[in-house]
């Protein structure tokens, strides 16, 4: 019963900040992404140069994330390497940290499931308006979440329901932890400007709290 349910599969928002005369008054004609640190606490099955790499990869990954699903809730989206490399305008700029990464054990995943071996990721995030000239992001927020609730062989209703849902958790993730929380840093921002009135309703996402 505690593997039953036990697991879960979402990313939510959480610890919301605005700071004030920091900007983000003013709809931005783009939002810059930057890749997020990962100077977080890692705990993976990775050391040395394999670490570094898979650090990389992880940023690269939200990069894509965000890039994909900004244009389609909120406003044009363009990447740069660092806060550094954004050409004055009237921009936002988005990245964070990697505060916490855990890897899990995909093998649990696949064979047991609901939450078994499940991995986390938590980040903190902080939007920067770059015309309000403000070293200060006007607004800062954490996501956590994690993945895991998929069934998995052993709770299997048949033998290939039961090998789908092996491949399944095995395939589960950290990745799945990364779109989870793009769409949630996606959904914190579109209600921040649909409160505005900058996007339309059906441009609109529900952050989970």
């Amino acid at each position: 019963m505690v593997l039953l349910i036990g697991g879960c599969a979402s990313v939510s928002v959480k610890d919301e900040q605005q700071v004030a005369n920091a900007g983000g008054e003013t709809r931005p004609d783009a939002i810059y992404v930057i890749p997020f640190s990962t100077d977080g606490e890692f705990n993976v099955d990775r050391e040395g140069a394999e670490l570094a790499e898979f650090k990389q990869n992880l940023q690269e990954m939200m990069v894509v994330a965000l890039e994909t699903r900004f244009p389609k809730h909120l406003v044009p989206t363009r990447t740069a390497p660092s806060m550094m490399d954004v050409p004055s305008g009237n921009y936002w700029v988005v990245g964070g940290t990697f505060t916490l990464v855990n890897q899990g054990s995909r093998a649990l995943r696949a064979t047991i499931g609901f939450g078994a071996g499940g991995t986390k990721v938590e980040t903190d995030v902080y939007v920067y308006d770059i015309a309000s000239k403000s070293p200060t992001p006007f607004r800062v927020f954490r996501t956590t979440g994690g993945s895991g609730a998929q069934p998995g062989a052993v709770v299997g209703l048949n033998p290939v329901g039961a090998a789908l849902s092996a491949v399944s958790g095995a395939a589960k993730g950290l990745t799945d932890d990364v779109v989870r929380t793009s769409r949630m840093i996606t959904a914190d921002l579109s209600e921040y400007m649909y409160e505005r009135n900058w996007i339309p309703e059906s441009r609109k996402l529900e952050a989970k709290r």
